[in-house]
């Protein structure tokens, strides 16, 4: 348990920053929800790699980006998945005319109901991926 509080407290920040850039792209910049969501999320998810590897799974071996790319393809799959994901809840959002009841746009309000589950399995992926590792990894799995 501790070790989940640990990374939720660093997907937190994370989700803050994925969010940030999440509204900027879809609210200033006009970018469709499933892309601006795959490209927000990936500020997010690196920062949680790089967080999260030292200061809750104690990884800090000095070859831990050999794993960086294997991380980045499950999230490239992963945030696609929750893209279209997003993309469904919207347009059903919309067609219940949760838009017009709430203040809160149905994009942003989309990405808060996905952002649990994908915590989740976001945190099972990088428990399974840092288990490979060992504190000073040599990046051999």
């Amino acid at each position: 348990m501790k070790l989940f509080l640990g990374f939720l407290l660093v997907s937190g920040v994370g989700w803050v920053l994925d969010l940030v850039s999440y509204t900027v792209l879809t609210q200033i910049l006009d970018v469709s929800p499933a892309y601006a969501n795959f490209a927000s999320s990936m500020v997010g998810v690196t920062y949680v790699w790089v967080v999260a590897l030292n200061r809750v799974f104690n990884r800090g071996g000095r070859d831990k980006y050999i794993f960086l790319p294997i991380y980045w393809a499950y999230q490239a799959v992963s945030i696609l998945g929750y893209s279209l994901l997003i993309s469904v809840v919207v347009v059903n959002l919309v067609d219940f005319g949760v838009d017009q009841a709430i203040m809160l746009p149905v994009a942003v309000l989309a990405k808060l109901m996905v952002t649990p589950v994908n915590l989740l399995t976001n945190f099972l992926f990088m428990t399974v991926l840092a288990k490979f590792m060992s504190a000073e990894s040599d990046g051999q799995v």
